[in-house]
């Protein structure tokens, strides 16, 4: 509705401004009407004391002749209308109109009433009750202002005229003058302000309504459109701001919602559209999690059984080892025989190796952590590993942080860890290249990463290289445990071991390590020394 309006508001505030005027108007000409009057009334009250003075001398005298030629001299002034004296009695002795001489004055009348009402009007009367003003026959106005001539000394003492004392009042000067000029002065003054009031009322109302329509009622508009397209959805709508006022500033800050409101949206639909992606990423952290548990399972059962074996055959081993020794050194060097003790000795010697590295698997001793310094340890282990590094032809390269904060591990563990993933990143690049070593922080873990540009690892061998007895090495060259043994180690240390490869582009080993472990484990790992 209109009167809920801020435009109707406003306007009513303008209608009080508009009558405020109307009023200090009507004010305005009720107080220059009044001040006019008065210049009016002393001007009659100086006029008639000047006749009073003119006429005295003459008066005591009674030379009736010079006071009328006084009266009708003065009397044809501009403005004066009548000027009369008449005694107590009420008859006119003189007066600017001969033919009124003799006459007697009608106290009922509206120019005698107010001195004829009271039984001694003159001595009761102030100065301003002794003006009137009163209707002509003409039709305009007349201001009436009479003085009393009194008597005084000079009237009753002398003995040709002389009154009673006990007479107050001897007679009245009676002054009309004319107030037409007066009126037709107060009806322009009047006239230019109601006309100047009228001018102030339309610039005042075109004003205040331009005004709220350019600075409240469009704005306004605008915000409210604004909100309406908002709740349709549109977020691209903006609302123009074209003052710094108020309003402005609210029609600014809209837009920053808007802006806001857009970019929330915005993420909220990628959100959206990466949710998929997202679930996927965590399926796949669910899926290795569950991989190194089954890992993990694997090895402790299969820990249990090497143990057993690895101590059952060892001893039969070491027998053959020592009678095949024995029966290869009595032989002479051209005994055909010798040659087959030799491959006797040769595999003998590698099944010892292979069941010492199962007693290496199956033991998985708990390490022996210590506060230690990563980043040395990173350098000791290629330190052992450089030569033959340098004879296969590999470059080594270090992207080591400097100032790693130091962290809770087996040194000796760590190191084997670290040794057999170089040494295999060397014997992944039979015809040369680069091993690149780096250390950083990743996930508030120590990440330590080995990347070679060697031959790869085949996609689907990549969930079984750590797997005992897994291995892709020539017959003979290796065990297929140095990985399992390094998975048991960073496992004991709560840390992973993750592995990425492409074929024909290298392979990438990340050990990560905690940096900060658990207090209660550390509290264990105290009672238990």
């Amino acid at each position: 509705m209109w009167r809920k309006s801020i435009g109707a508001k406003l306007s009513l505030v303008g209608f009080f401004l508009i009558l405020s005027i109307g009023i200090f108007a009507y004010v305005n000409i009720a107080s220059q009407k009044k001040h006019l009057i008065g210049e009016v009334t002393r001007g009659a009250i100086r006029i008639s004391e000047t006749i009073r003075r003119s006429t005295r001398y003459d008066m005591l005298r009674n030379l009736s002749e010079d006071v009328h030629q006084i009266i009708e001299t003065i009397g044809e002034q501009e403005g004066l209308e009548k000027i009369r004296v008449f005694n107590k009695e009420g008859k006119i002795m003189f007066s600017s109109d001969k033919n009124e001489i003799g006459e007697m004055v009608d106290k009922k009348a509206e120019a005698c009433y107010a001195c004829h009402s009271a039984e001694k009007p003159l001595e009761r009367l102030d100065m301003p009750d002794r003006s009137r003003i009163f209707k002509t026959k003409q039709g305009h106005r007349v201001l009436g202002v009479i003085s009393a001539i009194y008597n005084e000394p000079d009237c009753y003492t002398p003995d040709c005229h002389a009154h009673p004392q006990e007479q107050k009042v001897l007679g009245v000067l009676d002054i009309g003058m004319s107030l037409a000029e007066v009126d037709k002065e107060i009806k322009d003054v009047q006239n230019k302000m109601i006309f100047f009031a009228i001018i102030a009322f339309l610039v005042i109302s075109v004003t205040i309504s331009i005004s709220i329509n350019r600075y409240v009622t469009r704005p306004v508009r605008e915000l409210v459109k604004g909100t309406k397209k908002i709740a349709e959805g549109d977020l691209n709508y903006s609302i123009p701001t074209k003052t710094e006022d108020e309003i402005g500033q609210l029609a600014s800050s809209f837009n920053q919602m808007t802006l806001d409101l857009k970019k929330a949206d915005e993420k909220l639909l990628e959100w959206g559209e990466t949710l998929e992606q997202k679930v996927e990423e965590r399926t796949e952290e669910l899926r290795m999690t569950q991989n190194q548990l089954i890992q993990s399972g694997k090895l402790a059962s299969l820990g249990k059984l090497v143990a057993g074996i690895a101590h059952e055959i060892n001893s039969p081993l070491t027998g053959i080892l020592t009678y095949s020794s024995l029966l290869f050194k009595a032989k002479e060097d051209k005994d055909p025989e010798k040659e087959d003790l030799e491959l006797i000795v040769n595999e003998t010697n590698r099944c010892k190796m292979i069941v010492k590295g199962l007693l290496d698997f199956a033991r998985q001793t708990e390490p022996h952590k210590a506060l230690s310094d990563i980043n040395e340890v990173i350098d000791k282990s290629i330190n052992l590993i450089s030569h033959q590094a340098s004879m296969q032809n590999v470059k080594i390269q270090k992207k080591i942080k400097p100032d790693l904060p130091k962290i809770m591990i087996d040194v000796g563990q760590i190191q084997q860890v670290f040794i057999n993933i170089l040494l295999n990143a060397i014997e992944a690049m039979p015809q040369g290249g680069t091993l690149t070593v780096s250390s950083g922080i990743e996930d508030e873990m120590t990440a330590i990463r080995f990347t070679d540009t060697g031959i790869g690892i085949p996609e689907k061998n990549l969930p079984r290289i750590f797997d005992p007895f897994f291995t892709t090495k020539k017959q003979g060259k290796g065990t297929g445990l140095g990985l399992s043994v390094s998975y048991g180690i960073i496992e004991r240390h709560r840390g992973k071991l993750e592995v990425k490869s492409q074929v024909g582009k290298g392979t990438t080993f990340t050990v990560k390590l905690p940096i900060k472990e658990k207090t209660s484990e550390i509290g264990k790992k105290g009672k238990s020394k």
